[in-house]
Parts: C-alpha cells; structure tokens; sequence
C-alpha cells in the first residue's frame, strides 16, 4: 500500500462522523425506553385514579357526613363546591413549583456525562428534553385535572361528558403553558426567586379567601354573587370552551418562546435538574419521600438562628431533636394541618359531623408517623452519633421516644381542644378524653419510631416474588404496617367522636395499648428479669 492510499484513508476518517452515527445507533434503544417509561407510568396513573375514585368519594361522604346531625355554625358561610375553583387555582400553583424543582428541562446522568463535554451541537438532546418536560407537563396537569372533576361531580352528584372532554382539553394546554413558563424561568436561571414568588401567591389567594370570607359572614350581597357565579361558571360548557381559546393562544406563544430560550440553558442547570428529576423518581419507586421532601440547605440555612435560646440549657439529644424540628420546617405540616382542619370546620357548612373529626384524626395519625420519624431518623439509624455524643444507644432512641410521645400529645390535644371549642367534640368526659389523647400519643410514637428505622425497599423483587393477589396484599400491609398502627391506636378517640354517651369499650383501650406498648417499655425501661421468668 502506498504512502497516498494510507494518507487518504487518514484523511477520511473524521471523529465527529464516528460519535454520530453511534448517538444514531443509541436512539433506537433509547426511544424504546423512553416508550416503555412512559406505558408504565401512564397505567400506573390509571390505576391510581381508580383506587382514588372511591378515596375522594368516601372523603366527600364524610366530609359532608351524609346521614349524620352536624352543627351548625354561624360562620359557615362556604360550601365545598363554591370551594372548587380554588382548588384548582392551588393545583395549577403547585404544579408549576413540581415543574420548577424538576427543572423541567432536565439531562439524566449518562447523557450528560458523555454528551455534554463533547464539542458538539446539543440541539437534538436539548429538544428532546424539551419534549419531555412538556409531555411530563401535560400527563401531570391532566392527572390533577381528572381528581378535580371527580371531586366536582362528587359534590355536583351529575356528570356531563362533552363538559368533561373539555375541561380535560383545557387541562393539557394549561400543563404546556406551565411546562413553558417553567422552561423559561429555567433558563433565565431565577427558579428560586419564582418560587418565592409562588409562595406569596398563595399567600395572596387565602388573602383573597378570608377577605370574601368576612364579607360573606357579613352578609354582603356582591361577595355572594361573585362566588356563586364563579363556582357556577365551572359547570358551563361555554366558560371552559372560552378558557380552551384563551389557553391555546398562550400555549402557541408560550411553546415559541421555550424553544427560543431552550438553547440558552446551561449544562449544569441541565444535570442539576437530571439529578432531581433522579431523585423524584427514586423516592415515587421506593415508596419514600423522605430524598424528595427534605428541606433544602437554603432553607436550613434561613431558619439556622432560630432555636438558640430555646434549645440552650437543653440535653444534647434534645438539643439535635427540638433544632431538627424547628431548622427542617417539619412543625411546619402539623400546624399547617391543624390550621386547615380547624377553618374548613368553621367555615365550611356541613363540615362541623362527626364522620369529618374522624378523617381529621386519622390525617393527623399519619401525617404525625411520617413526620416525626423523619425528626427522630437520625438517633435511632446512625449509629455513629452513640460515639460522637458519648450516649449509649438506648439512651438516645429513649430520647427519641419522648419527644415523639409529647409531639404528639400536643398536637393531638390540639386538635381535640379544637374540635370542642367548635362544638363537633363533646366536651364532657375530660378524663376519657385526656387518656386518649395520651394513648393515642403513644401508639403514635411507637409507630413513628418503627417507620423511622425503615430500610429501602426492592419493589421489583418484592412485588415480583408474590405468585397471588394475596400475597400482594400481604406485601403492601406489612409496608404500610406502621401507618395501621398509629391510626388503629386512635381508636378511644374515634369512639368517643362518635359516640360520646357510650362511652369506650375496654377491646378498644386493649388495641390501643397494645401498639403502645413498645414505646411504655422503652420510656419505663426493661422489666426485671424476675419479672419476666
């Protein structure tokens, strides 16, 4: 072979050629994926819609306890359909907060580690991405539209077809306007001044909600109109038909102006966001939110002088626990509850029955389980805090215990004062009351510190090793052993919500004290071992 042939071939080989046609032959394998991803997320969906069906229809029932005497309150001025479209103001709020912590233009970490560095055009990856943040835009936005038309023709009892297409049409262009402006506010790099912006917006919609509140209670006769003709025009075909015209034209001009401003996104912003959408994705598989839900080191880092005086003269167990509930914003979801609660039984008519204090104390029990693991995580999992401390083990899951027992009396006394003041609680009994709120506390905590000490989970195997619909069940149980815990040891309450003249009978006080008992043994301490032979 010559020098000219060999020099020839040299000169036809080119890099930039080679890394095309092996991203070309990656695209089939890809979209293979990316297909089969989004099948299993769309059936997953559907099957979650139709467990949620019956879930937000026994939620309505009792809400509005359908066949039970409920008191009747002066400033119940609402009704839950007059309700609806704040609901789906909120929902389209939070979707576009869930956009932003997502990205939503977002690279995964293969992509970005082998096609970012190289000196390349990255105009079909960043399209890709932008379709997808779209597509992801559009399933979640209908996904939150279909709950709000199942609660709308739960309280309107009629259902309307060609209304509903409609209302679904308008759902999936308002999740392209919201991908967009997420895509935007993305690649001008302000996600954390959107979010604060966010913030004040819902702030200014329970303004909004408070100011008609009072105007109602004071019998004013444009407030009443404004909010029948709002929460009416969600029932006419022709307000959803003009909202369809006037969200096609923000989505023409939202869509031309993310793909002009896709191209000005950074690499770095796009594998941040990958990391995020990674982690989402974990925790959704895991069954875990702790990885998605943990506060920020922004916000760690606002709250960080709070607590100082507080937690001064306090044990150093106690000292990590109090500063973990205040800096981690976790009182944030047990007040923010309570305040809930409490306003939608005032407010809202037909809400102030028994079956709803019911729902309320359930909530709490979960909600108080995930939350008050997540604060105790770290002294009952990390092992090494024994010797960075110089405590024994027990003493700091004993620590641990204590906390979550008071945590949960305070906001379970919270509650049940509430509910008296309001008059849905009987007020007679104290006692009984009291050693149920005590009981419950500690069936509570035992089950917060059993769901702190959870490991990861393998779904696929777990799942895929079951041979039967029974052994799926037993399956999905056991991991949501916990949470049956602490609710069925709030059965006194529950009992005496319901029927106040009974009083408790003693099975009940058995169950509770049975799921109690783990925590009574730790905080008591071990019996004697005379005791025990």
């Amino acid at each position: 072979m010559s020098d000219s042939d060999v020099s020839a071939r040299a000169s036809d080989f080119d890099p930039q050629q080679l890394i095309l046609r092996a991203k070309r032959r990656r695209n089939f394998s890809e979209r293979f994926d990316s297909f089969s991803d989004a099948y299993v997320w769309v059936l997953a969906a559907i099957v979650a819609l139709a467990y949620l069906f019956s879930a937000i229809f026994g939620l309505i029932f009792a809400l509005l306890g359908q066949g039970i005497a409920h008191r009747q309150m002066p400033t119940a001025v609402w009704t839950l359909q007059e309700l609806s479209p704040v609901l789906l103001a909120l929902g389209a709020i939070y979707l576009l907060r869930l956009l932003l912590n997502l990205g939503p233009v977002a690279v995964n970490a293969a992509k970005a580690d082998w096609w970012l560095p190289l000196p390349l055009s990255s105009a079909a990856l960043r399209g890709s991405a932008l379709r997808n943040a779209l597509l992801t835009g559009i399933f979640a936005s209908a996904f939150i539209g279909v709950l709000w038309l199942i609660v709308l023709y739960g309280l309107a009892g009629a259902f309307d077809p060609l209304l509903a297409g409609c209302a679904l049409v308008c759902f999936a262009l308002a999740g392209i306007v919201l991908a967009s402006a997420g895509v935007v506010i993305q690649s001008f790099g302000q996600q954390r001044r959107a979010q604060r912006w966010i913030g004040r917006g819902i702030a200014a919609i329970v303004a909004v909600l408070v100011v008609f509140w009072a105007l109602l209670t004071a019998k004013n006769q444009w407030a009443h109109n404004a909010v029948e003709t709002m929460a009416g025009s969600v029932l006419e075909l022709p307000a959803w038909i003009c909202a369809a015209a006037i969200l096609l034209a923000l989505g023409v001009v939202s869509v031309w102006w993310a793909v002009q401003r896709n191209r000005h996104i950074g690499s770095r912003s796009l594998r941040s966001s990958g990391e995020s959408q990674q982690r989402v994705l974990g925790a959704l598989m895991q069954a875990d939110g702790r990885a998605g839900t943990a506060p920020s080191t922004a916000a760690i880092g606002r709250r960080r002088p709070w607590g100082r005086r507080i937690t001064a003269n306090l044990p150093v167990a106690w000292r990590i626990l109090v500063l973990r509930w205040i800096r981690g914003g976790y009182w944030q979801a047990a007040g923010g509850y309570l305040l809930l609660v409490m306003a939608l039984a005032a407010t809202v008519e037909q809400v102030a029955n028994p079956l709803s204090a019911v729902v309320f104390y359930l909530g709490l029990g979960v909600l108080l389980t995930i939350n008050v693991s997540r604060v105790i995580a770290p002294l009952l999992t990390q092992r090494q805090l024994t010797q960075h401390l110089g405590q024994p083990a027990v003493k700091l899951k004993r620590s641990a215990a204590l906390f979550a027992v008071i945590y949960s009396a305070v906001a379970l006394g919270l509650l049940t004062g509430g509910l008296g003041l309001l008059g849905v609680a009987h007020r007679g009994g104290f006692w009984w009351w009291c050693a149920a709120v005590v009981v419950g506390s500690l069936g509570v905590a035992a089950a917060s510190l059993g769901h702190a000490q959870r490991k990861e989970r393998d779904w696929e195997s777990l799942l895929g090793a079951a041979t039967s619909d029974a052994t799926v069940a037993l399956v999905l149980f056991s991991e949501l052993a916990t949470l049956v815990r602490a609710v069925a040891s709030l059965a006194p309450l529950f009992a005496l919500v319901l029927s106040p003249q009974t009083g408790i009978a003693w099975p009940l006080w058995m169950i509770s004290l049975l799921f109690a008992l783990p925590v009574l043994r730790l905080l008591v301490g071990e019996f004697p071992r005379s005791m025990r032979r």
